[in-house]
């Protein structure tokens, strides 16, 4: 019964009685209803509950042949379990015995004879209402069962899609790995004799202007050099092919290292790196190599972006275990959309985010990540960036 006004649903009055039928007939036609069916004979309920499917029964419990009783009985085989089929009996029996056994067998209400046909009426339109609410929810939880079933296939495709999409985008990352290892080793091999024969020319050569060229032809070897030298790191960090090699490393010993590996391009940028080290420790416990790098590429970027005479300072700190190494710059910091691809290999902002082409800092992370440690960049309003790299007290 899916109508509201309930007024179209399907009644079926069983009782041995005519008279009894005549007047719940008379007053349910007087209220509207036109679906009625009646049977006076108990045993023709199956059958016409089979071809009529009523919305309710008006059950007498009194008749020959079979009771109000086995009717129920008998119906209970033919309704489903979670289907709501409203009866209400009615009967000149008022103990309580039948009663309770009438709402055992499958009431769902109960009226004594004589009955008062204005609660009747009410009785009647208050188990229809029922009804329908019943089969409201019932179509409501199929219809949510189908968007269940609907959503569970789109997703299932989703899911589909997106794992191809992995396979593929892990194909393409499979694909640059492999072209980074090739180039860095195919790299450095012409390069060590570029790089030496530029030494071999410059002590023969005399000429001013050649040894400029020469100096052009060793800084831009130097920095394909660098870039090959940090692809391959890259590589055997993401590859996993590289042996940790942990042990206490003084951090006085990092920043001078770094330092002085920088020392050319500090004293051409005219900046002041100036280290604030905690005095109550000095030593990391790291991979030195690895590290090492982290020092040298934040410091290099930080000298690259400060202006000329401005300060680079490294700061060490202790937070709770944890060591934190803090390198402030003095810069114009970096803008939303590179802070969003600081770490994607070859990413750009609306800047280069370095020199080597978004090699950097990619690979700081790569190694602070297989220290257990943690990189953090942010901007240091009103003017500069802060690089925050924390090694936590667990070590790799």
């Amino acid at each position: 019964m899916n109508n509201p006004t309930l007024k179209d649903a399907n009644i079926l009055i069983v009782d041995d009685q005519q008279a009894n039928i005549d007047i719940l007939e008379g007053l349910l036609e007087f209220q509207g209803f036109t679906n009625i069916k009646t049977v006076t004979d108990p045993r023709e309920v199956v059958p016409l509950f089979k071809s009529f499917d009523p919305d309710l029964i008006l059950l007498d419990l009194t008749m020959p042949h079979l009771t109000g009783f086995e009717v129920m009985q008998q119906l209970k085989a033919l309704v489903p379990e979670e289907t709501f089929m409203p009866i209400l009996v009615l009967t000149a029996d008022i103990s309580i015995e039948t009663k309770q056994q009438a709402l055992a067998g499958g009431a769902s209400d109960f009226l004594s004879k004589p009955f008062d046909l204005v609660e009747v009426g009410l009785r009647i339109r208050n188990l229809l209402y029922t009804s329908y609410l019943v089969n409201q929810l019932e179509n409501q939880n199929a219809i949510l069962e189908e968007k269940v079933k609907e959503r569970t296939i789109n997703l299932e495709k989703a899911n589909k899609e997106l794992d191809k999409a992995n396979k593929e985008l892990s194909v393409l990352d499979q694909a640059k790995l492999d072209f980074l290892q090739l180039i860095s080793h195919e790299i450095r091999t012409p390069l060590n004799g570029i790089l030496g024969f530029t030494d071999l020319l410059r002590s023969e050569i005399q000429s001013a202007e050649l040894q400029e060229y020469l100096d052009y032809l060793e800084s831009s070897a130097k920095r394909l050099e660098t870039f090959s030298y940090k692809a391959l790191k890259i590589t055997e960090l993401r590859t996993k092919k590289f042996n940790l090699k942990i042990e206490q490393v003084s951090l006085n010993d990092l920043f001078n290292t770094a330092h002085k590996f920088l020392l050319d391009k500090i004293e051409a940028s005219n900046i002041n790196i100036i280290f604030q080290k905690d005095e109550s420790f000095d030593e990391l416990v790291c991979d030195w190599d690895l590290v090492k790098i982290c020092f040298e590429c934040i410091i290099d970027n930080a000298v690259k972006y400060s202006p000329p005479g401005g300060d680079v300072i490294v700061k060490t700190s202790m937070l709770g275990e944890a060591i934190v190494c803090e390198f402030f710059d003095s810069g114009s910091g970096f803008s939303e959309n590179a802070l969003e691809n600081l770490f994607r290999l070859f990413g750009l902002g609306d800047e280069h985010i370095d020199q080597n082409t978004g090699l950097n800092l990619a690979l700081v992370k790569l190694i602070m990540e297989v220290h257990n440690g943690e990189i953090e960049i942010i901007n240091n309003l009103p003017k500069g960036s802060i690089v925050r790299l924390i090694f936590n007290a667990r070590t790799p």
